[in-house]
């Protein structure tokens, strides 16, 4: 019994020393492979080998060769470009953008063919939005309340425009991290700060201390995640079991965001337009200076009284971070007034809420006179969330429990900082920021980065074929999975940044390749499942459903009733706009994208679930929008004025699969519709027609893309 005993406390002394505190296993996994440093492989010479397109495929061809694999055939033309589509733009292209690719026979029609679609503006509507699941945008706070965020649309239209202007990766790191540290006049920068304002928060929350403690940890675990491809959030009460990562690492990452104060009124307008605005807003001011003076007579004792009953609802230090003088706080007691002011605006009781009935009726009274002015009054300027620096002294990062309370500078990650990294963070501030911010945006984008870069075009990768080089797309450490091809991935990343950071770049190379155009379907399909039963290797391209906006979007597509608007405030699901426009709500999101697996935005994703469920079948089938798409790509049909049925309906498949039916599929359409021939009249019932169409948008080859 004893023995038993002994041998369990020593098992499990053994396997919690990695807990202990200090350790300098850090050191002992420096070796890591996605800790080494970037150096471009050679392309790999094989023998006799015809298939290659360009470098990619080398590097793909070798691994199958090692498991005697051939790859698929090219797939067809037609497939190819509904593929691109999806790819690239997230809809279906139409019937004669098919027609006028495959009929374009000239050399370097599938690179003009790309070139023309990454510069389709659509381009970045769709690709902004695995970025936007990566950072867990939404547009409501989460948790009990949920309130809407009524301007953070102006960070999703940043990310589009980023993609869309093929913006380097670095700039883009830099903007969102710390776009309030770039001198300049540039409202984008302020934007793009949105980043570090999409975390979930409540307004009526009165443990203001805790509240903040973990809007901190949760920024800090998914910047780790988004950034540097680590399960930072292990760390956070212990060294990581599995991985380098240190408690200290966490807090030093941390200690980065620690001056961190959100904003609320820094308009999203140059100083030139802010200048112009003032000074048109002053003259309604003086027009109404009279009126003004005797609205804020009438309700400045209500509005004092208002920001009493606010202060008290929170703990006594925490109204006395509040009533201290501005230029005396902290860093931390900055953050706690800003939460107490952040109730007083969004508290659900108004300042008319308990006014005298007199007051309420001189109070109308004056509003009608100053609303006899409304000509004079501009238009407000753009309204941004944002943030910065607190001023005064930053207060110290600490680990929770340490009875020591010992400060933790920013810092970061021990396996990858040296010295002089550390001193140069210690010298980052400027007279009006921190400066910390700018000094780890820097070190992610930096080119001798082994990490960080990786990470990224692993990303892309991802998005091209399904599955990233490394599988595990926000785990590079132990617990994640190794790259499928480890030389492929860093040739690509040494590439990318030889061509300046280009995602569009990127792009290119991978939809050029033969690896990317091969066929989905294999002829000795089952020899190469059994010696490559992960399907790791690429011998085929994958088969992948639409992801939930690209099927609600290709559904408005066929039916005609997309409105293709770029940018602007969200709007509701029933608007036929792009699902990216559909307002993003935490707790209550639209049952179409959500089951079909849409991100919540309450944490961020790398790869989405792909389920399978009865509920999603009944959707598509009984579903009002479903149904609605039907009956409008019926419409459609029947306004193009063709001949016979036969072209109506070879014009619907062209539409919804991107191919036309074949002779089978033809006859059975014209038997469901009760016709008798391909060459009876195009007049049909619109009813059997939707009928029709709804069959169509049920469809594998419409829900799927080969």
């Amino acid at each position: 019994m004893m023995d038993a005993l002994f041998r369990s406390c020593l098992l499990l002394i053994l396997l919690n020393l990695t807990l202990l505190p200090g350790q300098s296993a850090v050191g002992e996994d420096s070796d890591w492979w996605a800790f080494q440093p970037l150096e471009k492989p050679a392309l790999p010479e094989i023998e006799s080998e015809t298939w290659s397109q360009n470098p990619i495929d080398r590097f793909v061809y070798q691994r199958m060769a090692e498991r005697e694999i051939q790859p698929a055939p090219q797939a067809d033309w037609e497939t190819l470009v509904r593929r691109l589509y999806f790819d690239l733009l997230g809809l279906p292209p139409t019937p004669e953008q098919i027609e006028e690719f495959t009929a374009d026979q000239s050399p370097g029609a599938w690179e003009r063919l790309v070139d023309r679609i990454l510069a389709d503006p659509r381009y970045g509507e769709h690709w902004a939005r695995f970025w936007l699941d990566l950072v867990r945008y939404a547009e409501s706070d989460g948790w009990n309340k949920d309130s809407y965020r009524p301007h953070i649309w102006r960070y999703r239209d940043y990310v589009v425009q980023s993609f869309n202007d093929d913006k380097p990766y670095p700039e883009f790191v830099m903007q969102q991290l710390a776009g309030d540290e770039i001198e300049g006049d540039d409202p984008e920068n302020l934007i793009a700060t949105g980043f570090l304002r999409l975390g979930i928060y409540e307004y009526n929350q009165r443990d203001a201390r805790a509240h903040w403690n973990d809007i901190m940890n949760e920024t800090t675990d998914v910047v780790g995640d988004v950034f540097l491809g680590m399960g930072m959030a292990c760390a956070r009460c212990h060294d990581h079991k599995f991985d380098p990562i240190l408690q200290t690492d966490y807090f030093r990452l941390r200690a980065f965001f620690e001056p961190l104060v959100w904003q609320d009124d820094v308009p999203g307008a140059t100083k030139a337009e802010q200048a112009s605005y003032e000074e048109k807003l002053a003259v309604w001011k003086a027009a109404t200076a009279e009126i003004q003076q005797r609205i804020d007579a009438l309700l400045d004792p209500y509005r004092e009284q208002k920001w009493e009953s606010t202060v008290e609802k929170f703990p006594l230090e925490i109204q006395a971070c509040y009533r201290k003088a501005s230029e005396l706080r902290s860093s931390w007691e900055h953050q706690m007034a800003y939460l107490i002011g952040r109730q007083f605006v969004e508290e659900g009781v108004g300042l008319l809420e308990g006014m005298k009935k007199e007051d309420k009726l001189k109070h109308e009274e004056l509003l009608e006179e100053l609303a006899a002015f409304d000509g004079q009054k501009p238009e407000p300027l753009p309204e941004v969330m944002s943030v910065s620096d607190a001023r005064g002294p930053i207060s110290p990062t600490v680990i929770p429990d340490d009875y020591k309370a010992t400060p933790i500078e920013p810092g970061y990650l021990s396996v990858l900082s040296t010295a002089a990294d550390d001193a140069e963070i210690a010298n980052a501030s400027t007279t009006s920021t921190s400066g910390r911010r700018t000094a780890l945006a820097e070190w992610i984008g930096r080119a001798d980065n082994p990490l960080t870069t990786r990470v990224i075009v692993n990303r892309i990768w991802q998005q091209h074929f399904g599955q990233g080089i490394v599988s595990s797309a926000s785990d590079f450490g132990h617990m994640g999975r190794p790259p499928s091809h480890p030389q492929l991935l860093d040739w690509l990343t040494t590439w990318f940044i030889e061509n300046g950071w280009s995602i569009k770049s990127l792009h290119r190379q991978i939809l050029t390749s033969a690896t990317w155009k091969q066929s989905s379907f294999h002829p000795e399909s089952m020899e190469c499942q059994a010696r490559d039963p992960a399907g790791e290797l690429l011998w085929r391209a994958p088969i992948r459903r639409l992801k939930a906006e690209q099927n609600r979007d290709a559904m408005l597509a066929v039916s005609g009733e997309l409105q293709e608007e770029v940018g602007g405030p969200s709007v509701a699901a029933d608007v036929p706009r792009r699902s990216l426009y559909v307002k993003v709500m935490r707790n209550t999101p639209d049952p179409l994208l959500q089951l079909f697996d849409a991100s919540s935005g309450l944490s961020s994703v790398a790869q989405r679930n792909t389920t399978t469920t009865p509920t999603q079948s009944l959707l598509m089938i009984n579903g009002d929008f479903a149904l609605a798409r039907a009956r409008h790509f019926a419409e459609r049909l029947l306004a193009q004025q063709q001949a016979t049925i036969g072209e109506t309906l070879d014009y619907g498949f062209r539409l919804a699969w991107g191919r036309g039916p074949t002779a089978e599929e033809l006859a059975k359409a014209i038997q469901f519709l009760g016709q008798q021939s391909e060459e009876d009249s195009a007049e049909v019932d619109v009813k059997d027609l939707a009928e029709f169409c709804h069959v169509l948008l049920n469809s594998n080859e419409f829900l799927y893309v080969d």
